[in-house]
């Protein structure tokens, strides 16, 4: 048996190593994880059995001693994990209610990578089929400006990215576009107080304009909120087009966990539209199933830049890779039904 240890940055990497210099009958011995500094490694032990020796058919072989299975096939491993963890990746995928294209593009990809687990398989999957470019620390090139339809949580997100940044040492400041909502500028002048930082009002594209403008001069994280746009309502999106189109700035789609994926197509095809490359997840934490976000990816070619878990400021936005969204959608939440019965009983 010929044994050899592959190392790469990810398990997708080694496999494709284990892949390329031991063929598809490789046998994986051992799969480990290591962090040193910034660095992940993973190391995976592979082995291949030895080619059999030539027999001479004129003369009687020699009968070959039965040696017991010590190692099994990446197949069979797998196999084992699902009957071990009641883990089936047809089921969780099911469960979400991901169209057939995209499940059967992640389950025809899950087959050609064989990981070691229905979880890393799904992480291999989703990591060729999507993009994943997580907001960083850095002061972006462009201002941040979040849209999104009504109550997708662009406010708390960002002021969860305005904390983020103060946190790593810059300079940010607020713009606010949603000057005719009830409440609305009152929600970021509270959060603006509480992190120390600026907050200026931009009711037309060309207020937003001076505004960055001067954000600018101070080389501070510009981070613009914006008012809620139906995406059905042509006019509406019009005038977020007329802010959009004002100046130089990055937008980021908000959208809610939970949405039906039909809806969350339409939405994704009508930001799209607007110029849209990143989009982040909300309300994570009150949803149940997870296709919309999927779907927003694959319909509008959209990376996945970070996940809301919570309402809470200071759990801030989670960064999100293939990984992660292959455990959050492998998990199947428990159905806590709420019962009038027994909160009369407990009272």
């Amino acid at each position: 048996m010929k044994l050899k240890i592959f190392s790469a940055p990810d398990i997708k990497e080694a496999l494709k190593k284990v892949r390329d210099a031991l063929g598809d009958d490789a046998v994986i011995i051992d799969t480990t994880e290591q962090e040193i500094g910034d660095k992940k490694t993973v190391k995976v032990t592979a082995a291949i059995e030895a080619p059999a020796p030539r027999v001479n058919p004129h003369k009687n072989p020699a009968p070959v001693p039965k040696s017991a299975p010590v190692n099994k096939s990446l197949r069979e491993l797998e196999e084992e994990y699902i009957a071990r963890e009641s883990v089936d990746l047809v089921s969780s995928l099911n469960h979400h209610g991901l169209a057939d294209s995209i499940k059967l593009k992640l389950l025809d990809l899950g087959q050609s990578l064989e990981c070691e687990t229905p979880e890393l398989t799904l992480a291999s999957a989703l990591d060729s089929m999507f993009h994943f470019e997580p907001i960083s620390d850095n002061v972006p090139p462009r201002p941040l400006m979040l849209i999104g339809p009504p109550g997708a949580g662009k406010t708390i997100t960002t002021a969860k990215l305005a904390s983020q940044f103060v946190l790593s040492g810059k300079n940010v400041h607020l713009i606010n576009t949603d000057v005719f909502r009830t409440g609305g500028l009152a929600q970021l002048e509270g959060y603006a107080s509480v992190l120390k930082i600026n907050l200026t009002e931009a009711e037309r594209p060309e207020d937003l304009v001076v505004a960055t403008k001067n954000a600018e001069k101070n080389n501070e994280v510009i981070l613009i909120d914006t008012m809620g746009y139906n995406p059905y309502n042509t006019k509406e999106i019009t005038e977020l087009h007329s802010f959009l189109s004002a100046c130089d700035v990055e937008p980021i789609l908000i959208a809610p966990a939970g949405i039906d994926p039909y809806e969350a197509r339409e939405i994704s095809e009508t930001y799209a539209a607007l110029g849209v490359k990143r989009f982040i997840t909300t309300k994570i934490d009150v949803a149940r199933r997870y296709a919309s976000m999927l779907t927003i990816a694959e319909n509008g070619k959209m990376a996945f830049a970070g996940v809301g878990i919570t309402p809470y400021l200071g759990d801030g936005i989670e960064g999100l890779d293939a990984l992660k969204l292959a455990k959050l959608l492998t998990r199947i939440p428990t159905k806590n039904k709420f019962s009038f019965e027994k909160e009369m009983r407990d009272e």
